[in-house]
């Protein structure tokens, strides 16, 4: 499974995304908003980038990173979900995904905007757009149960596309389990491996989809680093969340310690997507105390210490330097513990 989908279920991002429904008086003034003009550009842009040879996007933005395994499976046509039942069926019409696509890139470069992000991050959304997969139920289940085994995954989704009735029998044991349930619970998630953001697309309702994917586009705005620490561990960051390389090397796994952070990493990436998700679509109908904590602990960083620092420690993917910046305003946050440095 994914380690950005394993950071979902282990902070309850599936609950909060579940429950997230679009706050009414937030939905009536983006409708209300006379933005035609920029919608109409931002969906040109989206086209134009649409139609590029995959290279060439991976060269046109410095601020854009080189996945581990950029590699993806093509869709199953849409005639493959043709006659199956629950949990399986699927209505690919439900979404017109290029009208979704091009909100949301207007959406998260005019905050990208607003907040005075480099020129560069501001264009990244129209990139991020071009690497989200609207998958059925059997492909985001079997993409994130088979992370691990792109022999088996693939062969699975191979399967699917020419007889969708064996591949299902074909997951095994895989299905029914509580972790496949858990998967196909979740509404979508950035998958760092392979700079993919994956959605389920028969599980979003159609109303909450925009605000689901702002909140994933920003998790997939930060360029991603890989360091070696000073105790010979090999570091990845990708905004505030922190992975080291498991012992096989195999996987990246969620690191633990708390040293330098005033958080969770974990915490801190997951706050600053929803603080953006809220913007754009207003609170969640089920608050998360502990979520909430973390995003007025962002919020009063950037009031003291500037939008432009946060920010920048955010898309570059500086973790520990958010740590250090709360200890050098730490009489604004009595109530944080003293962090040791990583």
């Amino acid at each position: 499974m994914p380690t950005h989908v394993r950071r979902h279920l282990r902070s309850e991002a599936v609950a909060l995304v579940t429950a997230a429904r679009l706050h009414p008086s937030a939905l009536a003034a983006r409708r209300a908003r006379p933005a035609l003009f920029s919608l109409l550009t931002a969906l040109a842009l989206l086209a134009s980038l649409l139609v590029r040879p995959a290279p060439a996007l991976a060269a046109a933005s410095p601020c854009d990173g080189e996945p581990e395994h950029p590699a993806a499976h093509p869709v199953a046509p849409a005639s493959a979900s043709a006659g199956l039942s629950d949990p399986f069926a699927y209505n690919p019409d439900a979404i017109d995904r290029q009208a979704v696509l091009g909100e949301v890139v207007q959406v998260v470069s005019e905050q990208a905007a607003d907040l005075g992000v480099d020129a560069c991050y501001r264009e990244k959304p129209a990139l991020i757009a071009t690497r989200v997969d609207f998958l059925s139920p059997f492909e985001f289940v079997t993409v994130s149960l088979f992370d691990q085994d792109p022999a088996r995954r693939d062969a699975l989704l191979d399967q699917y596309a020419s007889d969708p009735h064996g591949a299902i029998k074909a997951l095994g044991d895989a299905y029914p389990s509580t972790r496949a349930q858990a998967v196909m619970a979740t509404y979508a998630y950035y998958d760092l491996e392979s700079g993919r953001l994956r959605v389920n697309a028969a599980k979003v309702p159609p109303a909450d989809v925009r605000r689901v994917l702002v909140h994933e586009f920003w998790h997939a705005m930060p360029l991603a680093r890989t360091w070696t620490a000073a105790d010979g561990r090999t570091l990845r960051a990708s905004g505030f969340w922190l992975q080291e390389r498991s012992a096989s090397r195999r996987t990246w796994v969620p690191l633990e310690d708390q040293h330098g952070l005033p958080y969770a990493s974990y915490l801190l990436d997951e706050a600053m997507a929803t603080t953006m998700e809220n913007r754009y679509a207003g609170p969640s109908k089920f608050p998360r105390p502990e979520l909430e904590e973390v995003q007025g602990f962002l919020g009063r960083l950037m009031g003291v210490a500037g939008t432009s620092a946060v920010m920048g420690d955010y898309l570059h993917s500086q973790p520990y330097d958010i740590g250090a910046l709360a200890e050098a305003h730490r009489a604004s946050f009595p109530e944080l513990e003293p962090s040791a440095g990583p």
